[in-house]
């Protein structure tokens, strides 16, 4: 059978980001024999054009299309992907008659919404290593896939036949127990050199309970996580296969539970391994004994997941820490040298003036490198918050699908736009997604032709970055903008 596998996207703002879980898929369709033909999107200037040649050129008999995001999930500068993945569909009928599969966590948020919007054949719900090529196997045997965990079926399929003999298979390496993903049948020094760093996963899930998140639909609400040996193994293969160059962890955070990023960075240590990383983390025990470990292993940036710096909102929003908690973690991460964004949504359910001020005091008192703030929240189908607003009659399960859907407390609807664009004109390192642009495409480039890596958060503390920043802001806007059909509020 042979098997192509599309990565559908083209995000290249604020860096282009290495199709990471489609990787560890094509690892797991070559191990198991499949005729394997990978087609990137990322960076075709011509991109329908690149995916009709390659299917007459390669005549697949499945097509597994990856849909890593819905939307950019910011609000009210929206970018809805919706009509870039019908026109990828589209382009694969006319020209093909191979089975297509939907995935990917674009398309386990909202699998039978995307399913009936594209018209996919088949469709895996969450991680696809197993699931993949289960569902190849089944259809080379002619048995229902459908009976597969993890498989979505389009409504009218095709009918298979039920008394086969399945011929057994030894089972395909699982992506914790020594899985590599095939990083060799991409273009992965193109991600080094444009997105500045490459990528890699620890572990999956996340027993935290932030009420707006969808990792633990998509991942579980356990971690599950590869040893500190095996994670060192791959990153010195990194640095032997690819030379030296940064890498990001993308762990829905890296240093919990307490002992895994410490093993990690032990046996970095251990090693003598130089490399510089960067990763996602929560100020959940990140004390100072954890910063400096992770700064002597080679960390030199960190993104915590704060979401605000008033204990009343952070206990709405589900978060597992106070706002003591966060400004020492910031503060201990500082003092060991690390460069700290911290990440912020603003706009949440119960959101106040005062609520809004306080985050915002705390922050002049932290001054951490950066600070990314996301105006609105972003509902999802599923989450506590969704479901809790639902339940309050707040919104209709209806308002919640593939059109992007973002909730604003009316206390702050008026106030939160003007009042966030004047504290990023005098910080001079915010960047608000929503409001402004985060980078300009040909600055990126620019920036990484420079020779400059890693995340370009990491620049805004400097001068003259303050300077350029700021002038996205010289006059702020006390509106949300246009109204925007491909996107609404609630």
């Amino acid at each position: 059978m042979r098997v192509m596998l599309v990565s559908a996207n083209r995000e290249q703002i604020p860096d282009p980001i290495f199709p990471l879980g489609m990787a560890y898929i094509a690892a797991t369709v070559r191990q198991r024999g499949y005729t394997l033909h990978i087609v990137d999107l990322c960076f075709e200037s011509q991109p329908l054009d690149a995916l009709w040649r390659h299917i007459k050129s390669f005549q697949p008999d499945v097509i597994g299309l990856s849909l890593r995001n819905v939307d950019n999930a910011a609000y009210p500068l929206t970018v809805d992907y919706l009509g870039g993945h019908r026109e990828l569909i589209e382009t694969i009928r006319a020209v093909s008659d191979a089975v297509v599969v939907l995935g990917g966590s674009g398309f386990s948020i909202l699998p039978e919404a995307y399913m009936e919007a594209l018209g996919g054949d088949w469709g895996i719900r969450g991680e696809g290593e197993q699931a993949f090529v289960q569902l190849l196997d089944a259809l080379e045997q002619r048995y229902d896939p459908g009976a597969i965990a993890s498989v979505v079926s389009a409504p009218g399929r095709p009918v298979y036949a039920q008394d086969v003999t399945i011929q057994p298979h030894p089972v395909v390496q699982r992506w914790d127990t020594g899985l590599r993903p095939a990083r060799d049948l991409f273009d992965y020094p193109r991600y080094i050199r444009r997105g500045g760093m490459g990528n890699i996963q620890t572990k999956r899930g996340c027993v935290f309970k932030c009420n707006y998140c969808t990792y633990p639909l998509l991942e579980g609400n356990r971690f599950r996580s590869r040893s500190a040996e095996d994670v060192v193994d791959e990153l010195e293969s990194l640095m032997s296969d690819y030379g030296p160059h940064p890498v990001f962890f993308v762990d829905s955070i890296l240093n919990f539970p307490r002992g895994h990023v410490e093993a990690i960075c032990e046996e970095i240590l251990k090693r003598h391994l130089k490399v510089r990383w960067s990763c996602y983390a929560t100020p959940v025990k990140l004390d100072r004994n954890q910063a400096q470990l992770m700064a002597r292993a080679g960390c030199d940036g960190i993104e915590l997941g704060t979401d605000a710096v008033d204990d009343d909102q952070l206990k709405r929003l589900g978060k597992s820490f106070n706002a003591g908690i966060a400004e020492r973690a910031n503060r201990f991460c500082m003092e060991a040298g690390l460069k700290v964004c911290q990440t912020l949504i603003f706009g949440a359910p119960g959101e106040t003036p005062q609520s809004i001020r306080a985050s915002c005091e705390a922050l002049k008192r932290m001054r951490p490198t950066a600070v990314v703030a996301m105006t609105g929240v972003r509902l999802y189908p599923g989450t506590p918050l969704t479901e809790s607003l639902i339940e309050q009659g707040s919104i209709r399960r209806s308002d919640v699908g593939l059109l992007p859907t973002f909730y604003i407390d009316p206390a702050v609807e008026d106030f939160l736009p003007g009042y966030l664009q004047q504290q990023a004109l005098e910080a001079g390192n915010w960047v608000l997604p929503g409001l402004a642009a985060p980078i300009l495409p040909h600055n990126q480039r620019l920036l990484r032709r420079l020779g400059i890596s890693g995340p370009l958060w990491r620049l805004l503390h400097k001068p003259w970055m303050k300077i350029l920043n700021r002038s996205r802001f010289r006059q702020p806007s006390t509106s949300w903008g246009v109204p925007n059909a491909k996107r609404k509020v609630v």
